[in-house]
């Protein structure tokens, strides 16, 4: 089950981006790996999040979630609705608003933010299991 639930998140994820009428072709080869970077960073954070929202079903489970926007103790749908409107809203603003050097630069700042996330979440649910 848990393969399928990714899969369908992957696919959502893609499709988000892929539905916005825009110009990713359009970007440099830079931009899309650096977007390609950003997905997959969201992916597993979403994947981290879920596993902490299935061990908080669980009394002796000691994970909380810290998005200050999720609160403590989220749905699964609370998370995939933020994550595909984060993601569309992100996606629109890299594509419209700015040129390739500015891209990048949004790009880079997101990757290392969430690359912080993704580690956080890591040694959390590492100390947790």
């Amino acid at each position: 089950m848990s393969k399928f639930i990714l899969l369908l998140v992957t696919a959502l994820f893609l499709s988000a981006a892929g539905s916005c009428d825009a110009a990713y072709e359009d970007w440099s080869n830079e931009n899309k790996a650096q977007y390609k970077t950003f997905i997959a960073l969201q992916l597993i954070d979403t994947t981290q999040t879920w596993s902490a929202i299935n061990c908080q079903k669980h009394t002796a489970c000691s994970i909380e979630e810290l998005n200050p926007i999720l609160g403590s103790h989220p749905s699964k749908g609370e998370l995939l609705a933020l994550k595909l409107a984060g993601n569309y809203f992100l996606y629109k603003v890299l594509d419209k608003k700015l040129n390739n050097d500015g891209r990048e630069k949004h790009l880079r700042v997101l990757n290392g933010v969430f690359t912080v996330v993704v580690m956080s979440n890591g040694i959390q649910l590492t100390k947790q299991f």
